[in-house]
C-alpha cells in the first residue's frame, strides 16, 4: 500500500506536468508554478507555526507524497520552460533520481523513470534527436544504479533502528535490574552492560 501510494504521487506529478505542456495551458506554466511555490510556502509557515505551537521537534518537511509530487511538478515544469530535453536544467533530473530513492522505496525510482520517459518522449524531435536519445538513456542507466543505492541507504537505515530499538530494551532491562540488585559485583556487571549498550546507540546514532 504504501509503495502504491508514492507510485500514485510520482505519477501524479507526472501527469499534472502532462497534461500542463500538451494543452492551452502550457503557456501559463509560470503562473502555475508559480501558484505551487506560494501554496507551498503557506504550507510551510503554517506547519511551523503549528509545531511551534505544539513544542514538538517534528521536520518542517517530512517527505510526505504531497512534497514530493509538488517539488517533482515545480522541478519538471522548470525544466520544459527552459527547453526541455534541451534545457541546462536537465541535470536536475539526476539529483531527483537518487533523491526519490531516499524519501520513498527504492522501487519508485523506475516509476519516476516511466513517467519522465513519457514526459519526454514527444520532445525527442526538438533539436538534436541523438543528443535527445542520450539523455533519455542517460536516465535509464542511472535508475538501477540509483535503486541499488536506496536499497542499501534503507537497509542501513532498517539495521541501525533495530539496534536503537534493541539497546534502548538493554539499557531499560539495565535499570529494572539496577533497581533489585544489591550485590555490588552485581551491579559493577550490570552498568557495564548499560555503558557498552549507550555507547552502541550514540555509534549507531553517528553513522
Amino acid at each position: 500500500m504504501k509503495l502504491f501510494k508514492q507510485s500514485l504521487a510520482i505519477l501524479s506529478a507526472c501527469l499534472i506536468v502532462l497534461l500542463i505542456t500538451s494543452t492551452p495551458l502550457d503557456d501559463y506554466k509560470a503562473p502555475i508554478m508559480g501558484f505551487l511555490i506560494i501554496v507551498s510556502i503557506i504550507g510551510i509557515v503554517i506547519k511551523q507555526r503549528a509545531v511551534k505551537k505544539a513544542g514538538s521537534t517534528q521536520d518542517i518537511l517530512s517527505g510526505s507524497g504531497l512534497e514530493v509530487a509538488i517539488v517533482t511538478t515545480v522541478l519538471l515544469l522548470t525544466i520544459f520552460m527552459t527547453g526541455g530535453l534541451t534545457s541546462t536544467l536537465f541535470f536536475l533530473l539526476y539529483f531527483l533520481l537518487f533523491g526519490i530513492v531516499f524519501l520513498f522505496k527504492p522501487e519508485t525510482v523506475f516509476v519516476l523513470l516511466v513517467g519522465l520517459c513519457v514526459l519526454f518522449f514527444t520532445s525527442l524531435s526538438d533539436g538534436d534527436l541523438v543528443s535527445n536519445l542520450i539523455k533519455l538513456a542517460s536516465l535509464v542507466f542511472l535508475s538501477p544504479i540509483s535503486y541499488f543505492f536506496g536499497r542499501e541507504f534503507q537497509k542501513r537505515e532498517h539495521q541501525n533502528r533495530l539496534i536503537e530499538d534493541k539497546t534502548g530494551q538493554i539499557i531499560e532491562d539495565a535499570e529494572t535490574l539496577r533497581q533489585h540488585t544489591r550485590n555490588e559485583e552485581a551491579l559493577d556487571e550490570i552498568e557495564d552492560i548499560e555503558n557498552r549498550a549507550k555507547e552502541l546507540r550514540n555509534e549507531t546514532k553517528k553513522d
